[in-house]
């Protein structure tokens, strides 16, 4: 009976884990514990150097595999076990005695042990193919004894989860009590205690805009979602934007689904923003929304972050077109240059600077013309004092820090030509039509005469007839007179 049951118990473990097992009584080799079939969570193959687990499967009352095991369920735990200790004490089955030792689990009685099967993991693959043949020496075989162990299976039947970690530890010992205490665990990760579950906080960790943002601009918020440490995973995570003023989107909609998220997982989720043309200050703030709930103790986890984005406005720094003071300048003579300019954008600009630089422009110049408001416009002149005859060429650059404080030039070239002044320059033309002096009163005098004699007529003729005029008056008068006697 006790042989049936083991066999049993190995074909069930055997099925668990997709292994082969060996149904007869020979002591042949299984495989070592490097090939075992692979375990359903992570064993821990270093607590003990004599024994150890090499896989394990959980499973209800009618054999089926179980995946979680909540606080209160009752299992059966099935282990196999690489021993080395009772395989050099060369104890049967009967002999060996294991009990849980932890009050994560609830279990009083030992666990059942099936047939022990005899192997060797010899690291040394010659020396253990020697010893399997017949052929090695006897010091091979000493030396090949010590990797001797036993591969059985450990039944926990009815055992109780109480909560409170996921780690199974065992006491393996031996009728003989002189035999020392063997003692190895396995953590069990389909054990699910809420109580002792923690979820991961999520937080935003990274976040891009590309190089800059310009009002009126679409521009596309990159952020890197990050799932703390825990030991739950998040399910239903929803990033979602709260827009300050004059910030839109520029298309689909203010939250994403993003699922389930593992906890140390980083996820990209991206917004498609549009910044208005009026925007007024120089950061916006994007408030974002995380939130998501635990898989397994159903905890609403959420986070809230701030992102300032700088926002500058268009810059619409103009020039106009350059005014020389004439087409050619003479050599030694000073010309003039004049450039206009004007601030057409909705901030001012700084620390507005001006220099004239080129060749046969004589000293050159610079002008700090200080900061320009918006809606604001200006000139700068320069004087242009040409040394050599030929072409004057020069180049006229402004430099202005934009709203971001970014260093910004323009520049605007020109050219005009310079001449040496000849003497034919001061030639007068009317020089020519001056008369050879002539003997005698002048032309001059004569003219001069006549004008003083029509004077003097005019003169005499105004007078004679203020006299007339006086007369007749006088006699009006007088017969006036005698009418009114």
């Amino acid at each position: 009976m006790k042989r049936l049951f083991s066999l049993l118990t190995v074909l069930a473990l055997a099925a668990a884990l997709g292994a082969p097992v060996m149904a007869d009584d020979t002591a042949a080799p299984t495989p070592a514990p490097t090939s075992t079939p692979a375990p359903t969570a992570v064993v821990d193959t270093t607590n003990s150097e004599n024994v150890y687990v090499s896989a394990y499967t959980v499973t209800d009352a009618a054999g089926g595999e179980i995946t979680t095991i909540d606080v209160g369920d009752t299992v059966n735990i099935v282990l196999k076990v690489v021993d080395h200790a009772s395989a050099r004490y060369c104890v049967k089955p009967e002999e060996i005695s294991a009990r849980i030792n932890s009050a994560v689990f609830t279990y009083t009685g030992i666990g059942e042990i099936g047939q022990l099967f005899d192997s060797n993991d010899d690291p040394n693959a010659t020396r253990l193919q020697n010893v399997r043949n017949g052929s090695a020496t006897p010091e091979e075989i000493a030396a090949n004894a010590q990797y001797n162990y036993y591969s059985y299976v450990i039944l926990f039947r009815d055992v109780i989860y109480n909560g409170g970690g996921n780690t199974l530890p065992i006491n393996l010992s031996y009728l003989d009590t002189s035999k020392p205490l063997q003692q190895f665990s396995v953590t069990l990760g389909q054990c699910v205690d809420k109580d002792q579950t923690t979820s991961p906080n999520l937080l935003v960790r990274t976040s891009t805009y590309g190089d800059s943002v310009t009002a009126g601009t679409p521009f596309t918020l990159t952020l890197g979602v990050y799932a703390t440490d825990g030991s739950e995973d998040l399910s239903d995570v929803i990033v979602s934007l709260t827009l300050p003023e004059n910030i839109s989107l520029n298309g689909g909609s203010l939250s994403t689904y993003m699922g389930g998220m593992s906890p140390k997982q980083m996820r990209d989720v991206s917004f498609d923003m549009l910044p208005a043309a009026g925007f007024t200050g120089t950061v916006a703030n994007i408030t974002v929304n995380m939130e998501g709930t635990g898989t397994v103790t159903g905890k609403a986890v959420s986070g809230t972050t701030t992102i300032s984005v700088p926002v500058s406005q268009p810059n619409r720094f103009e020039v106009g077109q350059l005014e020389l003071s004439s087409d050619t300048i003479y050599v030694g003579d000073t010309g003039s240059v004049t450039l206009s300019y004007v601030n057409k954008g909705k901030n001012s600009v700084d620390n507005l600077e001006a220099r004239l630089t080129g060749t046969n422009l004589g000293a050159g110049g610079y002008q700090y013309l200080g900061n320009l408001n918006a809606g604001t416009e200006g000139s700068v002149d320069f004087d242009i004092t040409p040394d050599a005859a030929g072409t004057v060429s020069g180049v006229i650059t402004l430099s202005y820090e934009d709203a971001s404080g970014n260093p910004q030039t323009v520049t605007k070239d020109f050219t005009v030509s310079a001449e040496e002044m000849a003497m034919d320059d001061f030639y007068d033309p009317s020089m020519d039509d001056v008369q050879p002096e002539q003997t005698g009163m002048p032309v001059w005098a004569w003219v001069l005469i006549g004008v003083c004699g029509v004077v003097v007529v005019v003169v005499i003729v105004v007078v004679v007839r203020k006299r007339k005029k006086a007369k007749a008056l006088a006699a009006l008068e007088a017969e006036d007179s005698d009418e009114d006697l």
